[in-house]
Order: structure tokens, then C-alpha cells, then sequence
């Protein structure tokens, strides 16, 4: 425990840290490669050149909601009502950018409105009224920026009818604000979409909390808070049941594109099951005896689907054999043959219409499975002794693609 008493606990005195995510850190390379947006060091700068370098909690949540966000491909612009200095605004435009949208920043730019220092927080004094439009602007720059100055709610007649948010950050403290805040915002959020306010369980700003308890007492979504310093609180939106636009099943069914598919792009882990490894510059290996590889089909099929694949096993000696045997369930659809002679090249696999109709039947959407069942591995070390890697090698996977006929 800290030698310091309860009352006077700092982020000096108290011991504890906590760690990286994971994704940010020892994973940060692997993370690049799969397809991963933030960028750093360049994205937390203008987050701790604002004085926010200890409550890296809430950077690194957003830098979470961005990979979400861009994972379920869900598309809408950003906001922030209540941006101050833009330390924050500068994330959140950074975002906007990378995910091809708009970033919407809503203040006075002056600091607290008279006009909202009532009620609960008649108590207040003005505050944050040591920024200006022209510092924000120049912190944040242009690209994909719209700038709405003025009094919330009266200003949001300068935003767009139609605007849809993916994205939104309150962080204006007082009850009137927050309030117009949700009011507003909250219907303009699409499914799924992600709506954050600051401050609500700091103790600080009792408006900012009864606002937030009060918007939600009837609404669906359940408040999730936070660890960042100031006890920011999360929504997502909810999505209909029986909603028809499922995101997993859409990006797993994009994964699939038109034509061939290199088994060294990130696109191939959406549709590589168990038994294989990570990724190299050349493509993939099997590992073990079974390799799953999963066919997501856009729509109910109705004819034969067909698999043409780029690949090759590891054989032990130049002269030995290696066959293959391709399933659906119980099904055996084919065998695939290898030798020193005849070993990389374009393999196809044909699934009858009516094996694709009885295994599909049910999921959502449409899924086949086939298992590709080395009839025997080989080690690594049994090809080359002098390496390290102790991996039972199968089918080596280049490139691959889906016909449907």
C-alpha cells in the first residue's frame, strides 16, 4: 500500500501503473501489419502537449474505438462538443481523416456561456476561456474539419441536415450543454456507433453525471464507465434485434473478394479457420494435422462452389509423396497429391451443389468449412536440422480464390 494517507494520493505517491494495451506496444508491429491506423508517436503528441500525459487511459480508449470502428466498418462522421484547446479534437480529426469522414467541432471557443452557469451549476465560475477558433484551427488543421463556434444548442443550425455520427465526444462539463448535447446527437447516432461524455463520474461536474442519468434512464443502452482520470462514461448505440446488416457476417463475405486473394494480405485471416500460422512475406503455412479454411457466401447458394488454390507441402526428401485429403464434415471432396516433381502450383476442389446447400443451410451467412487433412507432417527440423522453427509443416498456402457457379 502507499505510505501516503488516502487523502492526500496522487498519480506520485500511488505506486500502481498500468500497463500498455497490448496492440500499442509489444504487438505494435504486428498490429501495422494487420491493417492497424494509429500512428504513433505521432497521434499522442498533441494529446500530451495539451497536459493530458497522464491520463493516457483516455487516449488509448479512443485509439480503441477507431480500430473498432474501422473493424465493423462502420461509417460516420465524428464530433466533439466541448473541444477547449483541441488536444483532443486533433485525435478525433485524426480519425475522422484515416476513416475518410468529417470531424465536427462544436464550442464557443470564449469558455463557459453565462447562459449555462443555472441550476445545478449555478455554483460554477466561468471557466476555459483561454483558447480561440484561430489556436484550435492551427492545431487541428483544415483537412476534413468543420468548425461550428457559437452557444450549443442554437449553433447546431450550422451543421448539415443529414450528418450521421459514428463517433461522439461531450466534454462540456455543465448540465445544459451535455444535455443539449444528447438530445441532439444521441438520434443522429448510427447503430453501433460510439457516444462518450467526459467527466461523468469525476465528481467535479454533478451536471455533466445528472444529464447523462437523466438522457438515459429510457433509453436501451446501459452506461459502461471508464478509468480515464476524469470518469468519462460510454454508449454504443444499440441495433435492431433481427437487425438484417449483420457487420461480422458483411466483412467476413467481403473477405472474399472478386479474383484472387494473396495469402500474405490481412484480408486471408478472415478466412483462415484453425491450424495455421501467422502470416510471412510469401503467404501462410498449415500447421498441424488439420487446416480449416472458411467459404462465406454472400447470398443462399444455389449451384456448385469451386476453390482454386495456390499451394505446395512440406516433403522431407525430394523423392517423397504427400497426399492431401480435402473434407467438408464427412464429405471427402477430393485428394490432392504432391511429389518433389509435382509439388507448387494451382490445385481446384469442386463442392457439388448439394453438399454446399446441406452445409450451409442454417448459418448466417452461408458458410462452408473444409479441412485440409495432410495425410502426414513433417517437422522443420526434419527438412533442415540447423533451424529453430520446430513447426509441423502441411499445406503451404500462396493465393486463393472462390468460383460460384
Amino acid at each position: 500500500m502507499p505510505e501516503a494517507p488516502i487523502s492526500d494520493l496522487t498519480s506520485e505517491t500511488w505506486p500502481y501503473r498500468a500497463d500498455l494495451p497490448q496492440r500499442y506496444s509489444v504487438q505494435y508491429k504486428h498490429y501495422l501489419a494487420r491493417g492497424g491506423l494509429v500512428q504513433l508517436p505521432e497521434d499522442v503528441t498533441p494529446f500530451v502537449n495539451g497536459g493530458h500525459g497522464r491520463d493516457m487511459g483516455r487516449f488509448y480508449f479512443f485509439c480503441l474505438v477507431l480500430d473498432q470502428l474501422k473493424k465493423e466498418r462502420l461509417i460516420g462522421d465524428v464530433a466533439e462538443l466541448g473541444v477547449y484547446k483541441g488536444h483532443t479534437a486533433a485525435l478525433l480529426a485524426s480519425i475522422a481523416r484515416r476513416l475518410g469522414t468529417a470531424a465536427y467541432l462544436l464550442d464557443t471557443f470564449e469558455g463557459f456561456h453565462a447562459d449555462d452557469l443555472t441550476g445545478i451549476d449555478a455554483n460554477k465560475i466561468p471557466e476555459f476561456a483561454d483558447t480561440s477558433l484561430d489556436a484550435v484551427r492551427a492545431l487541428v488543421g483544415e483537412d476534413n474539419v468543420r468548425y461550428v463556434k457559437g452557444r450549443f444548442p442554437g449553433s447546431a443550425s450550422q451543421m448539415p441536415e443529414d450528418a450521421r455520427f459514428s463517433l461522439v465526444h461531450i466534454d462540456c462539463d455543465l448540465y445544459e450543454p451535455v444535455s443539449a448535447g444528447l438530445q441532439y446527437f444521441y438520434p443522429r447516432l448510427i447503430p453501433g456507433g460510439f457516444l462518450i461524455v467526459h467527466d461523468y463520474s469525476s465528481l467535479c461536474w454533478d451536471g455533466a453525471e445528472r444529464a447523462v442519468d437523466e438522457f438515459f434512464a429510457d433509453k436501451p443502452e446501459c452506461l459502461v464507465p471508464l478509468t480515464d482520470s476524469a470518469g468519462s462514461v460510454v454508449i454504443r448505440k444499440s441495433r435492431a434485434p433481427n437487425r438484417h446488416e449483420n457487420w461480422y457476417a458483411k466483412k467476413k463475405c467481403e473477405a472474399w473478394v472478386d479474383g484472387w486473394i494473396e495469402a500474405n494480405h490481412s484480408n486471408i485471416t478472415e478466412i483462415l479457420g484453425n491450424g495455421w500460422a501467422d502470416l510471412e512475406p510469401w503467404g501462410v503455412w498449415g500447421v498441424g494435422e488439420v487446416h480449416e479454411l472458411h467459404i462465406f457466401l454472400a447470398s443462399p447458394p444455389t449451384g456448385a462452389v469451386i476453390i482454386d488454390a495456390v499451394v505446395n507441402v512440406a516433403l522431407k526428401t525430394p523423392d517423397a509423396s504427400q497426399p492431401v485429403d480435402l473434407f467438408i464434415g464427412d464429405h471427402l471432396l477430393t485428394t490432392w497429391e504432391f511429389t518433389g516433381s509435382l509439388n507448387r502450383g494451382v490445385r481446384t476442389v469442386e463442392i457439388p451443389a448439394a453438399i454446399v446447400a446441406a452445409e450451409a443451410a442454417g448459418s448466417a451467412p452461408p458458410k462452408l468449412t473444409i479441412e485440409f487433412r495432410p495425410r502426414c507432417v513433417v517437422r522443420a527440423k526434419e527438412i533442415d536440422p540447423t533451424t529453430p522453427d520446430n513447426r509441423a509443416l502441411g499445406l503451404a498456402l500462396y493465393r486463393i480464390r472462390k468460383r460460384v457457379l
